[in-house]
């Protein structure tokens, strides 16, 4: 057994792209069922064996891969966009990012949204992180950083209504949190990730 009290088994998996794509989990799946299948993400459940031995059903929300970008500029401030989620009824505001695209490079997606949506053409461009966001939701966000970055034109899909603006990058995170209602999760937790690395 590791420290932490995860199995042999269980870290030898980590290589893993996905954990949920295990082929021997540590609690058996005995079939998996799609509900719902969209454009933008699949719902649906697994069958799971307990260590009881009883059996459940286990649901599960599956969108594509996303991309989201801690970008630095000159000033040392972090670009942010803001933009309307009608799910949510409010605005938000948040970091550059986007859907990865099957078999895409998440650097790849991580460049492209950010020219996208502000225009911003990076020179130097690192992965950070990743992390799974919520156990309901089987994806994996890619966290970068990029800096010595270019202006250029933006590319905004015909359904984005997206505005970029830039904070000092040791305000970014309160900047967040200042907004009405809860801040957005989505693009705090890569702030937090950037401090913890002391980059704000």
């Amino acid at each position: 057994m590791t420290g932490d009290g995860a199995s042999d088994s269980d870290s030898a998996d980590e290589s893993v792209t996905h954990p949920w794509e295990r082929e021997e989990p540590p609690w058996p799946v005995h079939g998996r069922e799609v509900s719902w299948e969209t454009d933008f993400f699949e719902a649906g459940h697994d069958v799971v064996e307990r260590p009881t031995g009883e059996r459940a059903e286990y649901y599960w929300l599956e969108p594509g891969d996303a991309a989201v970008v801690v970008a630095f500029t000159d000033d040392e401030e972090v670009v942010l966009v803001e933009q309307y989620r009608p799910r949510l009824r409010r605005s938000s505001l948040g970091l550059p990012g986007g859907g990865v695209e099957d078999g895409e490079d998440p650097a790849v997606a991580a460049r492209r949204e950010l020219r996208e949506e502000t225009g911003f053409v990076d020179g130097d461009l690192r992965e950070l992180d990743t992390y799974v966001p919520t156990p309901w939701t089987r994806y994996t966000r890619h966290v970068f950083v990029a800096r010595d970055l270019d202006r250029g034109e933006r590319d905004l899909d015909d359904a984005e209504f997206v505005e970029w603006e830039t904070a000092p990058a040791d305000e970014s995170i309160d900047r967040l949190r200042d907004r009405e209602g809860p801040a957005n999760g989505i693009s705090l937790m890569p702030l937090l990730l950037a401090r913890e690395e002391e980059l704000l």
